[in-house]
């Protein structure tokens, strides 16, 4: 692994999933299903990511102590994932969230946290330990919004590059934005931070109003539109890999996880970082679940010059 240290403190969930012919509606009843159990939560997904482009990455989560912690930490420290420092709570269980996926590959999720919840500042006391040798901060929304707010303003005052994914979509503080390094988002997220209504024609517009505010970079998922990226010195484009998806559930978390890694190792974002991270993201969603399709660094490799020029 790089000596480049990545920490992502997030969510984990024991994901229950379900692949059916088309997403049920209110008080229907879709049958002949699918099922299958696999781990996800938008932390380890981001962190699982990271460690698979061989990027020295740890993860601070919390678990229930119940029958699935003990399996999600051996699972993580096979995954190439620094655990030393994960969290257990006696009062709730493990994260469960409830996937439905159909055949198209879109998806719908019911989210329980459990001990996701638990992860709060006071169980997070050791400032000067918990930051050490970190290069750069990785955050999404699935705990306590106090805690990220805390855990951003910790990380400036110690001069460590701070990613944050705001999913699910939240509200940020005016203040915060001038403590986010790298803000991803997609479409939705950035309709509800911006309180503006996004299509191509403001796009740029949107996003170069949050630079104003402070934020450093700005870039913005679009599914199978691509990805645009904007910081006050260059703003770049670029179109997703056409592939047939399966389950789109964890593409997201995958493009951040891999962005991440690549800002570890190289920090400034080209064209062709946003086309790898593109590539990761194009071969997640060809396969079910969120954390088994993660690709490893030579998978992407290969697909992103197999595909780059056609």
């Amino acid at each position: 692994m790089g000596t480049n240290k990545i920490l992502v403190i997030g969510s984990t969930n024991v994901d229950m999933v379900i692949k059916m012919k088309k997403l049920p509606l209110p008080g229907e009843t879709v049958g002949n299903g699918k099922f299958e159990q696999s781990y996800g939560g938008k932390g380890a997904n981001q962190a699982l990511a990271a460690a698979k482009q061989n990027v020295n990455t740890e993860f601070i989560t919390c678990l229930g102590n119940d029958s699935h912690a003990k399996k999600l930490e051996e699972y993580f420290r096979n995954n190439l994932l620094i655990t030393n420092r994960i969290l257990y709570s006696d009062k709730s269980p493990t994260g469960i969230a409830l996937i439905y996926v159909s055949e198209d590959g879109e998806n719908c999720i019911a989210l329980a946290p459990g001990a996701n919840e638990e992860l709060t500042m006071e169980n997070l006391s050791d400032w000067e330990q918990l930051f050490k040798n970190v290069e750069l901060l990785v955050l999404q929304a699935e705990i306590p919004l106090l805690t990220i707010e805390n855990l951003i303003l910790k990380a400036k005052e110690k001069n460590i590059k701070v990613l944050f994914n705001p999913a699910p979509v939240c509200r940020i503080n005016k203040h915060l934005l001038t403590c986010i390094d790298y803000l991803v988002v997609n479409k939705g997220e950035l309709e509800e931070i911006s309180g503006e209504k996004v299509d191509s024609l403001n796009l740029k517009t949107i996003t170069g109003e949050l630079l104003k505010k402070g934020c450093k970079h700005v870039i913005v998922t679009l599914g199978k539109e691509g990805v645009f990226y904007h910081s006050d010195y260059t703003e770049l484009s670029v179109k997703a890999f056409p592939v047939e998806a399966v389950d789109t559930t964890g593409a997201g978390d995958t493009f951040c996880g891999v962005l991440a890694a690549c800002i570890a190792e190289k920090e400034t974002i080209t064209t062709d970082i946003l086309k790898y991270c593109c590539a990761a993201s194009a071969i997640s969603v060809t396969r079910m679940g969120a954390q088994p399709s993660i690709p490893s660094k030579d998978e992407t490799k290969q697909f992103f010059h197999s595909k780059y020029n056609q």
